[in-house]
């Protein structure tokens, strides 16, 4: 009897850990891309991430945001080689599918994410939109207690742009080559939440 008491004991301690580790979640985390290439944007912003831990090692999201880049919207290249871009401001809103995998179950806990989704520009039309984004990174967790956790990320941010691309092709001010370059720029994200 004593044997079976014991036993029921354990069950429940490990029932009642495993299912504290379960469940729902959410996040709240600013911080900025800092453009690096060629051309490049920088942008700030903050983000609410929503989601399910499945256990201590694996978490599903996703994620709303609203930031602010002095964006990329054209370049000029005159017939000397000097090279001129335009901005403007763009006031952005991310939506984004959040993967996230824990290696450790302890109290400081690196972790690898991958965030991928679609980031709309409030200043645009939906089919202007910036586009597709994808960033994985890396990061820590320093756990609070059960419910708190504050963490920071490092990662590497792709989000598709596009912008005009005009460069003289002659020995005139007059013979201009214009297109519309489409492509992925790069920047390197820092990230700061808080899990509550």
């Amino acid at each position: 009897m004593k044997k079976l008491i014991c036993i029921l004991f354990l069950t429940s301690v490990m029932l009642e850990n495993i299912n504290a580790q379960k469940g729902y979640e959410k996040s709240i985390e600013v911080g900025t891309n800092i453009g690096v290439g060629e051309y490049s944007n920088t942008s700030f912003g903050a983000s609410m991430i929503n989601g399910y831990r499945f256990n201590e090692y694996f978490y599903l999201g996703l994620g709303v945001g609203f930031g602010y880049s002095n964006a990329l919207n054209g370049v000029d290249i005159d017939k000397y080689g000097y090279t001129t871009e335009y901005r403007t401001d763009a006031y952005l809103i991310p939506i984004y599918a959040s993967i996230k995998a824990n290696f450790t179950k302890s109290n400081i806990s690196p972790f690898f994410r991958f965030n991928i989704g679609y980031t709309f520009d409030a200043n645009q039309y939906i089919k202007d939109a910036p586009g597709l984004m994808i960033e994985p990174s890396i990061g820590v967790d320093f756990k609070i207690n059960n419910k708190n956790t504050i963490y920071t990320a490092l990662g590497f941010n792709l989000q598709h742009s596009e912008y005009s691309y005009t460069r003289n092709v002659g020995t005139t001010d007059s013979n201009w080559d214009i297109t519309t370059k489409s492509e992925m720029l790069k920047s390197a994200s820092i990230k700061v939440g808080f899990k509550f």
